[in-house]
């Protein structure tokens, strides 16, 4: 039998190359309160279409505690992402990407529409090509904090198998993770938004 830590390693080993997860949100201090991942199949059992929804968008001062909420927004959340293709060419195996930004409930809200050829090249793993599909949900990135909360799945164990389980025959899956620090101070971008939604 394979220790589980000898699993582990193999299975973190399969997951470093597709890093979708772990990058998508995003380089400079921004953050956000949670990410919910949903992705459906197709009849093939490979491709699909998924949503990544960011939930409460917010600035977080860096070391200096200096507010660059406006620099945030307008430089790393527009450009860099919204009009620019920094997801597209961090996550490989994503097409037909399609980017969205809205309030609910006055929290700024970002949405990630897109299709893929194949699943495992966003991460998730099956022995061999069969059996239940595996996600290791601690990997090197911009959101090594981020908690594990939610998912349709069965989730391991946080120290001895970070890895979320589905069956066989599973279409859908999702999972949610908390993004943001605790105890700091976050900058709405609420109306940073709003005067942005008034002129595009």
């Amino acid at each position: 039998m394979i220790h589980t830590a000898t699993r582990i390693r193999q299975i973190r080993t399969a997951f470093i190359p597709a890093v979708l997860f772990s990058i998508l949100l995003f380089s400079g201090c921004l953050t956000a309160d949670h990410k919910e991942i949903r992705l459906t199949l197709n009849a093939d059992g490979k491709s699909g279409t998924g949503k990544i929804t960011f939930t409460n968008i917010v600035s977080e001062p860096d070391d200096s505690s200096k507010d660059n909420s406006k620099d945030d927004f307008n430089n790393t959340l527009i450009t860099e992402y919204y009009q620019g293709r920094k997801i597209e060419e961090s996550t490989k195996g994503m097409r037909n990407v399609k980017k969205r930004l809205y309030l609910e409930d006055d929290k700024l809200m970002g949405e990630v529409t897109f299709d893929f050829d194949d699943i495992a090249s966003l991460g998730f793993y099956r022995f061999k090509g069969q059996g239940p599909y595996m996600y290791y949900t601690i990997s090197d990135g911009y959101f090594t904090s981020g908690q594990f909360e939610a998912t349709n799945g069965t989730y391991g164990d946080e120290k001895t198998m970070p890895v979320i389980f589905w069956d066989a025959n599973a279409r859908d899956f999702y999972f949610k993770v908390a993004l943001s620090t605790p105890n700091v101070i976050h900058h709405s971008l609420e109306n940073f938004y709003r005067d942005w939604a008034k002129k595009n």
